[in-house]
């Protein structure tokens, strides 16, 4: 099998977008034959990640820099063309290319511009429901993260349910921190005033992460709750699509209490998630949601809203709460600040959850996928 994969995600900073490319990657490293083969389409100045790097079944091809519409429109169905006729298929996220040259598998994360239109840009929203719904009925196979977007992917799009594939999310066990690493994470912290203990919200500003309703609960449980109002809330991730409020809430937070870091580098990710007393993260929509089961990896318990896949990625191993409901929130917020046998559970819990989502695991849930495309495409 030769599959030709878009990995021009890796190096853009794309969040789970790249993440979730990188682990799947090196999981087909760990879990393919030594007769597959992926080449990978990266953009200039990225390499295939480390997990592959220098193995012959992955070869790099470099590509000149294009963006959205000219990218899967131009450039991709172009590098695809070069590989045509030694592939059986080609692999991109989100998007497939415009008129491809070979038939292709997709992966596709949710379905959030479609349930909740009223988060994203008229642009975006025209972008992704003219292309996504046609190119996922078109496509060999789609992979998605989690059973919830599978069952909501074939539901919206009366897609075939032999071709929708769950390939989840590799998460990996924190790197520990080397002493200058360490050190330069409390200079930065320090910089910004942030000091222990602290709540921790971490991902991109997307009005559907909520992060509006977080900073107004966690000012109403610090209002109620003495332990909570000798915390700070950090939020680190930057603004998508303009954000969803952060700035304006957090003016209306005491001063110092709520900390916009913006995006932070990885060892400040690290520092972040073991030093926090939970993450908060009530979402109202997602496809996987990297960061609960990061932070539960680290051994930080964890708040999560309970719509959409948060309950079957989190299980019971986070306190989920309604993330329409900003007294909900608060009190999710108050009870694991407070409560030390609650944090003990879910710390356990949640190290558990995390260590099912392996990168062996996810190269086998991806090679199945795309071995079912190949065929479908074979006989379609």
């Amino acid at each position: 099998m030769r599959v030709v994969i878009d990995a021009t995600a890796l190096g853009s900073g794309l969040g789970g977008d790249e993440t979730f490319l990188a682990g799947m990657i090196e999981g087909l490293g760990v879990a393919a034959e030594a007769d597959d083969e992926f080449p990978l389409l990266v953009r200039a100045a990225a390499c295939a990640p480390a997990g592959v790097a220098g193995d012959p079944r992955f070869p790099v091809r470099h590509l000149g820099q294009a963006r959205g519409l000219l990218h899967f429109a131009w450039r991709l169905p172009r590098a695809i063309a070069a590989e045509r006729g030694h592939a059986d298929l080609s692999l991109s996220l989100t998007h497939a290319p415009v008129r491809p040259p070979l038939d292709y598998a997709m992966v596709l994360g949710d379905l959030s511009f479609l349930h909740h239109p009223e988060l994203f840009p008229l642009r975006t929203r025209l972008r992704m429901n003219s292309l996504v719904p046609h190119q996922a009925r078109r496509a060999a196979a789609v992979l998605t993260f989690t059973e919830h977007a599978r069952s909501d992917m074939i539901d919206a799009y009366a897609l075939e349910a032999a071709r929708v594939f769950v390939v989840p999310c590799r998460v990996d066990a924190l790197a520990a921190l080397s002493a200058e690493e360490r050190m330069s994470a409390e200079v930065w912290a320090a910089s910004r005033g942030i000091r222990a203990p602290f709540l921790l919200y971490l991902g991109n500003l997307h009005p559907r992460k909520n992060v509006r309703r977080l900073i107004e609960a966690f000012v109403r449980a610090a209002r109620d709750s003495p332990e909570v109002e000798e915390c700070r809330l950090v939020v680190a991730g930057a603004p998508w699509f303009g954000g969803g409020g952060e700035r304006e809430a957090a003016r209306q937070a005491p001063e110092g209490s709520v900390v916009l870091a913006g995006r932070v580098e990885d060892h400040v990710r690290r520092w972040l998630l073991g030093e926090a007393v939970m993450l908060a993260y009530p979402s109202i929509w997602e496809g996987f949601g990297l960061p609960p089961i990061e932070a539960m990896a680290a051994g930080t318990p964890v708040l999560a809203g309970d719509r959409s896949c948060m309950p079957e990625v989190c299980g019971d191993a986070a306190l989920l709460v309604d993330p329409y409901d900003v007294a909900a929130i608060a009190e999710g917020i108050r009870r694991l600040v407070t409560d030390s046998m609650l944090r003990e559970h879910l710390v356990s819990s949640g190290i558990e959850r995390a260590a099912r989502y392996t990168t062996e695991s996810t190269g086998l849930r991806a090679l199945a996928a795309l071995r079912g495309a190949v065929d479908a495409a074979g006989s379609g």
